[in-house]
């Protein structure tokens, strides 16, 4: 019964992924340029947060050692 459930929501969250990817082909397909500002704005926003949180972990590994 379980594993055939977890079957069920495999397969089901297979669908959905591609579902995402074709969504996200189209995306591109109608509007390259937007999409890669989008693609450019998401990876800076990743890369300010990992930037901040190194910052802010070796700020605290220093406060240790006082």
């Amino acid at each position: 019964m379980i594993t055939s459930v977890l079957a069920q929501l495999k397969a089901i969250t297979r669908v959905l992924l591609y579902l995402f990817a074709a969504f996200i082909l189209i995306r591109l397909w109608q509007d390259p340029a937007g999409s890669g500002h989008a693609v450019v704005d998401f990876i800076n926003s990743v890369g300010s947060f990992f930037a901040s949180a190194v910052d802010k972990l070796s700020t605290f590994v220093r406060s240790l050692g006082d």
